[in-house]
């Protein structure tokens, strides 16, 4: 693969550690976009559901919680953690450089070769 590199792990007990630590990382980031998605809510609706205008000073810390939501997103896109095709967390992953993605082996079989 000459655009690629492929990080392939063979051993199934280091297969099972690296699915456990990416399971860790993504449940982080979830549990954290959630707590951003929960405050921009809050703010958006009243308790009756209802729709309330944003005012400017509200729209200032939407947007503050929106910057910190990419914040959380845009590393994890970049990582290793999960395919940039199709988001599956427990393959091997080989790195395009022209994208700058990491795809898990069939995404980037399909995509690249």
């Amino acid at each position: 693969m000459k655009n690629g590199r492929t990080i392939s792990i063979k051993d199934l007990r280091l297969q099972k550690i690296r699915n456990n630590i990416r399971l860790l990382i993504l449940n982080e980031c979830s549990r954290r976009r959630s707590e951003i998605s929960d405050q921009k809510h809050n703010l958006t609706f009243d308790e009756n559901g209802n729709y309330i205008r944003a005012s400017e000073e509200t729209t200032k810390i939407i947007q503050g919680l929106t910057d910190k939501w990419w914040e959380i997103e845009r590393p994890l896109r970049a990582s290793v953690v999960k395919c940039a095709g199709c988001n599956n967390n427990n393959r091997d992953v080989t790195y395009h450089r022209k994208s700058r993605s990491w795809f898990c082996v069939r995404c980037y079989k399909e995509r690249y070769s």
